[in-house]
């Protein structure tokens, strides 16, 4: 089903989320962040451990303080990026500028209004967490030392921030063919056929 703007008449509420209405749903995804974040920081040290050996050696994993004091807009930078490939699917499957949102604890990019089959629900969602973690990752084997420090920064704060949306998509792997997203920025409503 192609991204529409009129939900069909034959489609109802099935389940909403609000991030900022339910504080229940974000203290569970505070919760899962946790493992998630640790899974993510386990498999970047085995990653840089196996292709960049010699940063773990005596000496050489000192972290000068230009590194340290450039962690902090790496930080922003991850977040825009993440947010800009969000906004970049949006686009594509609406040609309609997405609506972008930051607050102290989080950030999102929205179309609202549209109406997503799950399966365009499902690129829109996992695509900063694939493209710029595959981005990250392959030029980490290249890069010199301190900007090596930098990129796994980067690259572990795009993955570990990316729970909220492995969260909805695998809620939305359980939902039956022809379910309906709409993205509401803090916020999803699921809509199935049928009343």
């Amino acid at each position: 089903m192609k991204s529409t703007k009129t939900l069909p008449e034959n489609y109802s509420l099935a389940w909403q989320i609000d991030v900022e209405k339910d504080k229940g749903q974000m203290i569970l995804l505070q919760l899962l962040a946790f493992p998630w974040g640790l899974l993510v920081l386990v498999f970047l040290g085995w990653y840089v451990m196996t292709l960049r050996p010699e940063l773990f050696g005596g000496q050489a994993f000192e972290i000068s303080m230009g590194v340290i004091l450039a962690l902090l807009p790496v930080l922003g930078l991850s977040v825009i990026l993440h947010e800009l490939v969000h906004g970049a699917f949006f686009w594509v499957f609406t040609r309609e500028q997405p609506r972008f949102g930051f607050t102290l604890l989080y950030a999102y990019a929205t179309a609202p209004g549209w109406f997503f089959s799950t399966s365009r629900y499902w690129l829109i969602g996992l695509a900063p967490l694939v493209i710029l973690s595959a981005i990250g990752l392959a030029l980490i084997p290249f890069a010199r030392e301190e900007l090596v420090y930098l990129l796994l920064f980067g690259v572990f704060i795009n993955a570990s921030g990316a729970i909220g949306d492995i969260y909805i998509v695998t809620r939305l792997a359980l939902e039956p063919a022809g379910t309906l997203v709409e993205d509401q920025g803090t916020g999803f409503r699921i809509y199935r056929p049928g009343k």
